[in-house]
């Protein structure tokens, strides 16, 4: 944890509560050279709170990255490379990260917990109190991790049961099985039981853990424990029987929150074995107590007590001291001892006879133990150790005994290794030595009755709806057909939380007997997830994918199946390996491929089942959102398919074929239906408690993009900050990447040039890590806008130097935005000829395509490039034409950003009514409505800046000289010197020996200078420079 300290003025290091060391704001190269030695670390400043984390990149090297919670919400916010992540720059992050809206995420559908795991079990009533060990505990308090580990049956459970009911800290008990080794489940658990003390702890890392993408366990434990720094008081977090966790991830996710636990939570493990963790340094260190099965073995007075008064034995002195020497202490041993104690009539005799080591007491305990209970008794044990959790009614399916619930009375009356669960007496759990114990008994005696037993536990878990725990059972049955019908069934819940990857390694696990049967449900599997894994780089799971596919296609030749079937079968193979090859066309932005795969998947499409129709209709859409193909056809089959979709109750695909819908009537500037259909929907999303989404986080940025086009600029804000919400949380990388660049543009339409220049470098990063190809031509547009913003010409014709630009009509969107682009450029250098003849090329198209809101853009520029040709009528032809054509869809903001020269057209055309009565009242209303507009874009930029720092997209008036406003950031005198040094033509080492400085500081200084002149290189800067008098 690094804090900052208003009494020392300084920041200072901590860890595990003990003070490392301190960095003052101006030890610049001493805090860089700590950071770069870093991974991640809280920060605690002046302004708030911050997870920092450095994500490595495959190439080497990585970037820092800041998460915070404000109001309720996760965020994410990109802090740069090592030489950035300054103090200062710190202290920013967590500023805005303080003054960001609140928030109210949906919680995510988390796997419920069994609330009796979360509170400790309840005392046996020969407890024998040990106020010795209980001090222990209180002592060990004072390090971050106690360590209770011991073999079974030295009373650990018991010992912390006891402990916390008179314990006065906050106790988060966990009580762990099987089933949670598993990372998404483990974590969950724990977060349940510290919500048992604090309500609505770790919503952010809950949501992050069901993300549909995997996030690292690094970024999920530092947001919670981000939280958990917050709350008062001392809490201590109890993992009973931690050796039941055998998953890596966990054990190295555990080490993470350990090194970074906060001085005011602590942990404390009970377990059979050492876990995988660095005791020995944790030893050196003095971060650990541990507690052994040496400290926890019964002293003499403790058995004494325990026999004669708790089990209340007839028993001599030295018949105690026998029996306490013979078992060394170990409780359960005792225990079975006393069991068979009371059965028997001849102690002196027994306590003769018993002893050994621990193999010797669990082999009494088979031979003599049972034989001693009825055989009802015996027989209901044996066949129920197969459950995890004792009920009287799944007791009753697995037996057959119609007294389930009067022999679990009975068996924790005989205290006979039996834990109730609850204070109702509903739910058990036997002592896992004891379990395990019948298990093997089991096995040995009946092993045909095992599967058997678990075929009917797992018949009861389907009949109350827990699919999960059935399907468990019917694995270990081996029963894999039946396993093959519960995957079926549960696969729909799996779905909708996200959990694909599950439910395809659920496939996995069947043999090709099975899978045989099954092959639709594998392929349905395998295509859900290879949709989730859009825009993703996971070689593993597409890997898997392709594993499935190889056995499907190896099992249809041997198949009996009808003609039909069998062709069905093969179209859905061949569908999948084209939405494949789809998906990587999308990736690496083949236009070409993507068209031939979606001629290729066309005559496949013959199939009841919808989600085999949305393949081609995804790449439809992908396609009409990437060329200027007219729409219609495409509106008319997604309409077809959501009725379909509707009548077949599949929920997801009429939801994704309604959202696409609502994206092709944005693209096709229909935006009142657009956003009629966006409200609708989202609406119903929020009445299911789905609108966390994907679904949700498009409908959130295309509402953004249809009030950001009326000009609805903080209901727009609004809408794109709930879409960045959902994408951040969820890790959808496609979607995060468009809404940043959504924020880009917004940005720079209202000058914020600086947010903008941050939010396009954190765009760069987005594309580089998620391989989002497709974006790429979108990004250098945006970055020529800037640069025009900051009138950093030299930079925009280098890239028009280096860019190839289609000749003709563009029929590729990607083609079209970046002619228009150069347009931009022609008419920001006065060619206003060139520019015209761009924009009448790029009118055609977009025209044919039936674009309105690419039409509306077109012209727009075009008025300009006529008014700078002197071509006023012309011009105001045009501008008639444009208040037609963006009256009814509302549309302002294309007039805006055309800046003054469309202004003062529009302020003309207004003037001339008083004398002309040719314009119409609809379009004389659209016109008043726009120079409002223009008058309050005009006051926000007074708001926002003062003059000299107004920068508005290239559109300069065609009467003025070309100009450069001065900074809106100032170079510091340091930056100044480097910048003379550095136009001067020197080396970076001959700057740094020059100024006495390290070489890295000046790669520090020259980025700034280039962040703050808009430009890239030293030529660039240098003319910037000049044009501002800096040198």
């Amino acid at each position: 944890m690094l804090a900052w300290s208003a009494e020392q003025q300084r920041y200072e290091l901590s860890s595990g509560g003990s003070f490392q060391r301190c960095f003052a704001a101006h030890d610049e190269q001493i805090w860089l050279d700590w950071l770069g030695e870093q991974t991640s670390f809280a920060f605690q400043g002046q302004r708030g709170h911050l997870s920092v984390v450095r994500e490595v990149r495959a190439r080497g090297g990585g970037y820092w990255y800041a998460y915070g919670t404000p109001q309720g919400g996760s965020r994410k916010h990109y802090l740069g490379p090592t030489p950035k992540v300054t103090l200062a720059r710190l202290e920013e992050a967590a500023g805005s990260h303080a003054a960001l809206p609140p928030s109210s995420p949906r919680q995510p559908l988390a796997l419920p917990v069994l609330a009796s795991k979360l509170s400790p079990p309840r005392l046996p009533a020969t407890l024998v109190e040990r106020a010795h060990l209980q001090a222990r505990l209180d002592e060990a308090l004072a390090l971050p991790l106690t360590l209770l580990s011991s073999s079974g049956g030295w009373g650990k459970t018991t010992l912390l049961s006891a402990w916390a009911q008179r314990s006065s800290h906050v106790i988060a008990w966990l009580s762990l099985d099987e089933m949670d080794s598993i990372p998404v489940r483990f974590w969950s658990a724990v977060i349940a039981a510290l919500r048992t003390h604090h309500a609505g702890i770790g919503a952010t890392a809950l949501a992050l853990l069901y993300a549909p993408q995997p996030v690292h366990l690094s970024l999920i434990l530092t947001s919670l424990l981000n939280e958990v720094t917050t709350l008062e008081g001392t809490t201590v977090l109890v993992l009973d029987d931690y050796h039941l966790i055998t998953d890596a991830a966990i054990h190295e996710s555990l080490l993470y929150l350990l090194e970074h636990l906060p001085v005011n939570l602590r942990l404390l493990l009970s377990t059979r074995v050492d876990p995988p963790l660095p005791l020995a340094r944790l030893r050196m260190r003095g971060q650990m107590s541990e507690i052994r099965d040496m400290d926890l073995s019964f002293r003499a007075d403790d058995t004494r007590h325990f026999l004669l008064q708790r089990m209340e034995l007839p028993l001599a002195e030295t018949e105690v001291a026998i029996l306490e020497r013979r078992t060394e202490g170990w409780i359960a041993g005792l225990q079975l001892a006393a069991l068979a104690l009371r059965q028997c009539a001849d102690h002196a005799a027994f306590v003769q006879t018993f002893g050994g080591s621990h193999r010797y007491v669990l082999d009494y305990f088979q031979d003599d133990i049972l034989s001693h209970l009825p055989p009802a008794t015996q027989n209901f044990l044996l066949q129920t150790a197969l459950l995890s959790r004792l009920h009287a009614p799944l007791c009753q399916a697995v037996t057959g005994e119609t007294a389930s619930q009067e022999l679990l009375e009975g068996l924790e009356r005989e205290n006979l290794f039996l834990v109730p669960l609850d204070e109702e007496r509903h739910w058990y759990r036997l002592h896992e030595l004891f379990r395990q114990t019948l298990l093997a008994r089991l096995s040995m005696s009946h092993p045909d009755r095992v599967p058997v037993l678990h075929r009917r536990a797992a018949r009861w878990y389907e009949a109350q709806g827990m699919l999960r725990e059935a399907l468990t059972h019917a694995l270990s049955a081996e029963d894999f057909a039946y396993a093959a019908h519960l995957m079926e069934h549960a696969a729909a819940e799996a779905w909708a939380m996200g959990e694909a990857h599950t439910v395809h390694a659920w496939i996995a696990l069947l043999p090709d007997e099975v899978l045989r049967a099954h092959m639709s449900f594998a392929l349905v599997a395998a295509l859900r997830l290879l949709h989730t894994l859009f825009g993703v780089s996971d070689e593993q799971q597409r890997s898997a994918v392709g594993h499935t596919i190889d056995r499907v296609e190896s099992l249809l030749g041997e198949a009996d199946l009808t003609a039909e079937e069998h062709e069905r079968l093969r179209r859905r193979v061949r569908l999948f390996h084209l939405w494949s090859a789809a998906s990587q066309a999308i990736e690496v932005r083949d236009m070409t491929r993507l068209q031939q795969c979606c001629q290729e998947m066309l005559p496949l499409v013959r199939d009841d089942e919808i989600i085999w129709q949305m393949a081609p209709l995804f790449v439809n859409v992908i396609l009409c959102m990437n060329t200027l193909e007219a729409c219609d056809a495409l509106n008319a089959a997604l309409l077809t398919a959501g009725q379909q979709a509707e009548e077949t109750q599949q929920r997801y695909e009429w939801l994704r074929t309604r959202q696409w819908l609502v994206q092709i009537l944005w693209e096709a500037g229909d935006l009142h239906q657009a956003e009629h259909e966006c409200r609708l929907l989202l609406a119903l999303l929020e009445r299911e408690g789905t609108q966390h989404t994907s679904i949700g986080g498009y409908l959130f940025l295309t509402l953004a993009r249809i009030c950001w086009s009326g000009n609805r600029c903080e209901e727009a804000r609004s809408h794109l900050t709930s879409a960045l919400h959902l994408a951040q949380n969820w890790q959808y990388m496609a979607l995060l990447a468009e809404c940043v660049e959504c924020r880009v543009i917004f940005a720079i339409d209202q000058g914020r040039l600086d947010e903008a220049e941050q939010a396009l470098y954190t765009l760069r990063h987005l594309i580089q890590q998620g391989g989002i190809a497709i974006r790429l031509p979108q990004i250098e547009c945006v970055q020529l806008r800037l640069w025009l913003a900051r009138g950093n010409l030299a930079a925009a014709q280098d890239w028009a130097d280096q860019t190839c630009f289609d000749q003709d009509s563009p029929t590729e969107a990607s083609s079209w935005e970046t002619s228009l682009s150069l347009a931009r450029l022609r008419l920001a250098q006065h060619a206003y000829a060139a520019a015209s003849s761009i924009l009448t090329r790029l009118l055609s198209s977009a025209e044919q395509g039936q674009r309105r809101e690419r039409v509306a853009q077109t012209l727009a520029l075009q008025v300009l490039a006529l008014a700078g040709l002197k071509e006023r009528e012309q011009a105001r032809q045009l501008v008639l034409r444009l208040l037609q054509l963006t009256k009814s869809a509302g549309l302002i903001r294309v007039f805006l950003n055309a800046g003054e020269p469309m202004h003062r057209t529009l302020r003309q055309l207004h003037a001339a009514r008083a004398t002309e009565t040719t314009l119409p009242g609809d379009l004389a209303s659209h016109l008043t409505l726009l120079l409002e507009a223009f008058d309050q874009e005009e006051r926000w930029h007074h708001l926002l800046a003062p003059p000299l720092t107004r920068h508005r997209e290239a559109s300069p008036s065609p009467d003025a000289a070309p100009a450069r406003s001065n900074l809106h950031d100032p170079l510091s005198s340091q930056e100044q010197r480097v910048l003379r040094l550095l136009v001067a033509g020197h080396t970076y080492a001959e700057i740094a020996r020059e100024l006495i400085v390290s070489p890295n500081t000046i790669k520090t200084q020259v980025s700034s200078i280039y962040r703050k002149l808009g430009v890239s290189r030293r030529a660039e800067a240098s003319l910037i420079a000049q044009q501002l008098h800096l040198l």
